[in-house]
């Protein structure tokens, strides 16, 4: 081993342990009854068995619990999996349940859209259950005497988070259950990590309330003396449970765990995931609730429309948006580094930025312009909102 090799590897052991020593937070000790996490567990196992039978003995208890369940759930610690910490987070929405999956689990509209705190890209894998029954929330139109299940494999890649500010791309195994319990509609959807990310990449949060955030392309993290170091997220998994209260209003209760580090080390403790969960649900409540969210056939179509758009005008649109990040990063602080500053300068920001990433952004920039956010791209202008039907 090299001399440098040896100082990194050194480094990252002290490294690592300092923040081991300043950032476990001290946990309330609450934690859940033993046949919820027994539940969690199958529900985990049955994501990796495609085509298993679903039988409602797999999440019984964990749907009495989640149904009397009060306050902040964020204190309450679900057991350690997959040798990562978790937690777990419980939120209201003024939205019924097939109508919030006709926008999230809607094979036509990509879930970073509905996600775009935590999620720069995402889409499903050829295969998957939910490309052919497109439309899974009609089941709830039925009687629905048995739980529907879809399986299928998604990839993502993640926004930046307050902690590290790394992007990582990885994919999932997901599972969907459509059930009834106690007379109301439910949603369980489940995803494990599949296998360790790609190398981290180096990010910036340019502006957390308007979803603007820089992709450097740079293998590293974006924290201080770690900044050179590869990072991975190791294993991630979640359970997610939608509960329809009423006509109008649907309750979501996420359980997430996420192992992710350097050299085989896991640095993320209980309040880093707590903040992603947090970003995440806030994010997604204005989204779904926000009277200018266009309808799921009308965004539906803008999706088609806007990423088959042609190369030439693509590019008149990611310059302008390159253009648009260089001029808030003179203003940023993160992005004072002299390897941002080469990125972005004299708009080669888009020269970093594939199809994929540019109709991404695009995506969100048209998004951001309905629901009366600052688009950094300009868009025609959008017919005025008309009343939110209830459901």
């Amino acid at each position: 081993m090299s001399f440098r090799s040896c100082l990194r590897s050194r480094l990252g052991l002290l490294v690592s342990s300092l923040f081991l020593a300043l950032l476990l937070p001290a946990l309330a000790q609450a934690a859940l009854p033993q046949n919820v996490e027994q539940d969690l567990g199958a529900l985990l196992d049955l994501s990796q068995k495609r085509g298993s039978a679903i039988s409602a003995q797999s999440y019984d208890g964990l749907l009495d619990y989640v149904m009397q369940l009060k306050g902040d759930a964020r204190e309450l610690v679900p057991n350690r999996r997959f040798d990562g910490n978790g937690t777990v987070l419980r939120v209201s929405m003024k939205t019924s349940l097939p109508r919030l999956m006709s926008y999230c689990y809607n094979p036509a509209i990509p879930n970073y859209l509905l996600f775009p705190s935590v999620l720069r890209l995402g889409g499903w894998y050829a295969g998957s259950d939910i490309l052919k029954d497109s439309k899974p929330w009609t089941h709830f139109s039925g009687k629905l005497d048995a739980p529907v299940a879809l399986w299928g494999q998604e990839f993502e890649v993640n926004a930046p988070d307050s902690f590290g500010g790394g992007y990582y791309r990885y994919d999932l195994n997901r599972l969907i259950i459509l059930t009834r319990y106690h007379g109301k509609n439910v949603l369980i959807s489940v995803s494990k990590q599949k296998d360790k990310s790609s190398v981290g990449k180096k990010a910036v949060i340019l502006d957390e309330g308007e979803w603007s955030y820089f992709y450097s392309g740079i293998n590293g993290l974006n924290k201080g003396l770690i900044g050179w170091a590869d990072t991975y997220m190791y294993d991630s998994a979640s359970v997610q449970v939608f509960v329809e209260d009423g006509p109008n209003q649907t309750t979501f209760t996420l359980f997430k765990w996420l192992r992710a580090g350097w050299s085989g080390l896991n640095v993320v403790q209980k309040d880093h995931i707590n903040d992603g969960a947090t970003r995440y649900a806030n994010a997604f409540k204005k989204i779904v609730e926000s009277d200018r969210l266009p309808a799921p056939d009308e965004l539906a179509a803008r999706v088609r429309e806007l990423s088959t758009m042609s190369d030439a005008e693509l590019d008149r649109k990611i310059t302008a948006y390159a253009i648009a990040i260089e001029n808030i990063a003179k203003t940023s602080p993160a992005m004072n580094k002299s390897e941002f500053q080469k990125v972005v300068e004299n708009g080669k920001y888009a020269k970093i930025l594939n199809r994929e990433e540019r109709v991404g952004a695009i995506l969100v920039e048209y998004l951001k312009s309905r629901l009366g956010k600052r688009p950094l791209v300009d868009f025609p202008a959008a017919p005025a909102p008309a009343a939110r039907r209830a459901g």
